[in-house]
C-alpha cells in the first residue's frame, strides 16, 4: 500500500512508536542510568489548578516571533533573501516527508513565544509546535545538553518546582514508562523524527506568559520536562506544545482557557513584525463577520476534509483515500511553511495557476527545489485561490499562495508530496483558532502585522 493510501486512523496508530528498553540501549547507551522512564510522547492526564494574574479572565495573547525575524535566535544576517526563500522550502520539505512517515520533527520550527518557568519566573524562548504534544525546556544540571544561546532553567532558584515521584499517579500514566531503583523521581524521554531527542526529569512547576501589551498570566501546577540532557538544535530553549492530548499546554490549562487557542501569522514578505497567539476566548472571532468555521478533526495531528480547491472558475476536487466522510484529509500545521498536496492534485493546481497568471518571466528554479517561480509578478495577475473546507471557503490572498521574498524569484507556495498539509504560509493573515472542546477550527482575515 502506499503511504497516499494510508487512512488516517492507520497514521495515527503507526505514529504511536514506542522506544523500548533495548532499543534505548542501543541507540543511548550513555544515558541509560540516567533515564528512568522512557516515552516517545509526553502523557500526562492531570487536573490542573490555576491561578490568573487578572480579574475576569476571558482570554491572552502574546507575540510570536518568526524564525528568520531579527529578534529571533535562529536570525542569521548574512543569508540573502533567496537563500531565506530556499531554506524555508527545504524546511517544509524536512518536515513534511516527517510526517508522511508518521512521525514528527521540530528542529528549528517557525515561530517561537516567551514562556517563564519559576518562581520568581524565569524567561526562555521556545518553539511554538501545534504538531507536538510535549513542553519541555532545557534545565540545571545538564549533563549533555545542546550548546543552545539561552541560559538553562535552574530548578534551585524556583522556590515552587516540584519533581513528579516516580511512583505517582502521573508517572504511571506516561506511555513506556519504568523506574530504576537509582532514584525516586520520574523521567521523561522524547525522540524526535530528525533524530534530535531530549531526556531529564519530569517536574510541576509554575508557568508564566507574557501578553502582546505587558501583562503577565501565571499557572501553577503544570507538568513539563525539565530536559537534563539530549541532542536538539542550540537555538531554541524548548518546545511548547500545542496538540490536544492530555499532556499538552492547551488540555492542562482547559479549565481556564475553555480548550481554546488562536494564533494570527504575518505574510512570509513581513516576518520582523510578530505575529500573535491567543488563549481561551478571542474576542476577534467571538459573533464577528467573515468568521468561517469547518469541523477540527484529532489523527494524527490536527486535521481538516478540504473537499476542493477552487482556482478562479476551475474546481479541482480533492480525492484522498480516508475511512469516512467524517474523517480528516488534509493536516494543518504551525510549523510547515508550504502547503502540500497529493502529486495528482497539485499537477492540476499548478497547471490552473499557470494558464491564469501565463508563461511570461517564469524562471526556472536550477536547484529544483521549485516547480513554478516568476521573476517579477503583480498581485493582480494571482487568480482567485478558494479552499473547501467541509462547510468553510477559506479564500486565499496572494500573499498566502506564492512566497514573495525581495530580491528573488516569486514562488509558488505550494509543493507535491505523498500527503496533504495546511501551511503556515496558506494561513497568514487570518486568525485560526483552535476550539478542542466543540472540535471546531475557526478563519477570520486579519492585518497580522498590527
Amino acid at each position: 500500500m502506499s503511504r497516499c493510501s494510508l487512512s488516517f486512523s492507520e497514521y495515527k496508530a503507526s505514529s504511536l512508536r514506542k522506544i523500548t528498553p533495548s532499543r534505548f540501549n542501543m541507540r543511548f547507551p550513555h544515558i541509560v542510568s540516567t533515564v528512568l522512564v522512557v516515552v516517545t510522547t509526553l502523557l500526562v492526564c492531570c487536573s490542573t489548578s490555576v491561578f490568573v494574574q487578572a480579574n475576569n479572565y476571558g482570554g491572552f495573547t502574546a507575540d510570536l516571533i518568526h524564525r528568520d525575524a531579527p529578534k529571533s535566535p535562529f536570525y542569521d544576517p548574512l543569508l540573502t533573501p533567496s537563500q531565506r526563500l530556499k531554506n524555508t522550502f527545504r524546511r517544509s520539505l524536512d518536515r513534511a516527508n516527517q510526517f508522511a512517515s508518521a512521525s514528527v520533527i521540530v528542529s528549528g520550527g517557525e515561530y517561537l513565544m516567551k514562556i517563564s518557568y519559576g518562581t520568581p519566573p524565569f524567561e526562555t524562548q521556545a518553539v511554538v509546535n501545534t504538531a507536538d504534544a510535549s513542553t519541555w525546556t532545557q534545565c540545571l544540571p545538564c549533563t549533555q545538553c545542546s550548546q543552545e544561546k539561552f541560559p538553562r532553567f535552574d530548578p534551585q532558584n524556583s522556590s515552587t518546582y516540584e519533581s513528579v515521584s516516580c511512583h505517582s499517579r502521573t508517572c504511571d500514566q506516561f506511555s513506556s514508562s519504568m523506574c530504576t531503583q537509582d532514584s525516586s523521581a520520574c523521567a521523561f524521554f522524547v525522540l524526535y523524527g530528525d533524530d534530535s531527542n531530549v531526556y531529564g526529569e519530569l517536574a510541576r512547576e509554575t508557568i508564566t506568559l507574557e501578553g502582546s501589551a505587558g501583562d503577565r498570566v501565571s499557572f501553577p501546577d503544570f507538568i513539563f520536562g525539565c530536559g537534563q540532557g539530549g541532542d536538539f538544535p542550540k537555538e531554541g530553549s524548548g518546545i511548547v506544545g500545542l496538540g490536544f492530548q492530555h499532556q499538552s499546554l492547551i488540555s492542562q490549562l482547559n479549565s481556564s482557557l475553555n480548550g481554546k487557542f488562536s494564533y494570527c501569522f504575518g505574510p512570509s514578505n513581513d516576518v520582523s513584525k510578530p505575529g500573535k497567539i491567543g488563549f481561551g476566548n478571542n474576542p476577534e472571532l467571538l459573533g464577528r463577520e467573515g468568521v468561517v468555521s469547518t469541523p477540527l478533526h484529532f489523527d494524527f495531528t490536527y486535521s481538516l476534509r478540504l473537499e476542493a480547491i477552487s482556482v478562479a472558475d476551475t474546481r479541482l476536487e480533492y480525492h484522498y483515500d480516508t475511512p469516512s466522510s467524517t474523517s480528516g484529509n488534509i493536516f494543518i500545521d504551525s510549523g510547515t511553511p508550504y502547503t502540500f498536496l497529493p502529486q495528482e492534485l497539485y499537477s492540476d493546481f499548478k497547471a490552473a495557476i499557470q494558464r491564469e497568471i501565463g508563461s511570461q518571466n517564469i524562471v526556472v528554479d536550477q536547484e529544483h527545489d521549485f516547480t513554478l517561480c516568476y521573476s517579477s509578478l503583480l498581485d493582480s495577475n494571482i487568480p482567485n485561490v478558494t479552499l473547501h473546507f467541509t462547510g468553510a471557503d477559506l479564500k486565499l490572498n496572494p500573499e498566502n499562495i506564492f512566497d514573495r521574498t525581495s530580491s528573488s524569484p516569486v514562488c509558488l507556495g505550494f509543493a507535491p508530496n505523498d500527503i496533504g498539509i495546511l501551511g503556515n504560509i496558506a494561513q497568514a493573515n487570518s486568525w485560526v483558532q483552535y476550539d478542542l472542546g466543540n472540535k471546531i477550527i475557526s478563519f477570520k482575515p486579519a492585518d497580522c502585522t498590527k
